[in-house]
């Protein structure tokens, strides 16, 4: 399941990026960022992740994107110790419109696609508790500032992730049509990032 959204998401870049190669600028940006889920007394957690823009006009961009958010925590009880990860995956589509090209230019943006998540327990080292990966359908809203020094960029942007539930309680979303909007799982978060243009005109 994985790999065929993968692929589909890198076949969709590519039609996209080969339909506008005559003019399109390119971009490449790195992220790092902390989100926090609205669940009472959740922890704040890291990410990072990568995206790969393609400029449909000066102020129109689509891409993809892959990020990844890792939690864990570690007990200790009579000398023994427990550990507890989960990591969640989002890859996604994206779209991204800028309102200015000056130096400062505002935009907004949202990501759609797969969440991926996995959960491990460690008990001294060894492991105990290894989940399937689970996959969802989810979707983002963004807004953000980018700063623009040439063909290089500062980022800082919003972001709020709604994560749905699957209306078959699987653990895997099989298609678009068992997608459940009505469970809901939300975070949100800060990204600060660079971007790197690539080409263009």
């Amino acid at each position: 399941m994985k790999n065929n959204i993968v692929r589909s998401l890198a076949i969709a870049a590519l039609f996209v990026t080969s339909s506008l190669t005559g003019f399109a600028q390119f971009s490449l940006g790195l992220q790092g960022g902390i989100a926090k889920s609205n669940v009472e007394d959740s922890k704040t957690v890291a990410g990072g992740g990568v995206n790969l823009r393609v400029f449909a006009s000066p102020k129109l961009a689509f891409g993809v994107a892959g990020k990844i958010y890792a939690d864990g925590s570690d007990y200790t009880i009579a000398g023994q110790t427990l550990s507890s990860t989960g990591t969640l995956m989002p890859v996604t589509g994206t779209v991204d419109y800028f309102f200015s090209e000056s130096f400062i230019r505002p935009y907004v943006g949202a990501d759609a696609g797969v969440y991926f998540s996995k959960y491990d327990a460690k008990f001294n080292g060894n492991t105990i508790l290894e989940s399937s990966r689970h996959s969802n359908f989810g979707a983002a809203p963004r807004a953000g500032l980018l700063f623009a020094f040439g063909n290089v960029g500062i980022q800082l942007e919003g972001i709020y992730h709604f994560v749905f539930g699957n209306k078959n309680h699987s653990s895997t979303t099989g298609s678009a049509s068992n997608v459940d909007f009505e469970s809901t799982k939300n975070f949100g978060g800060v990204n600060v990032g660079v971007i790197f243009g690539i080409g263009g005109k």
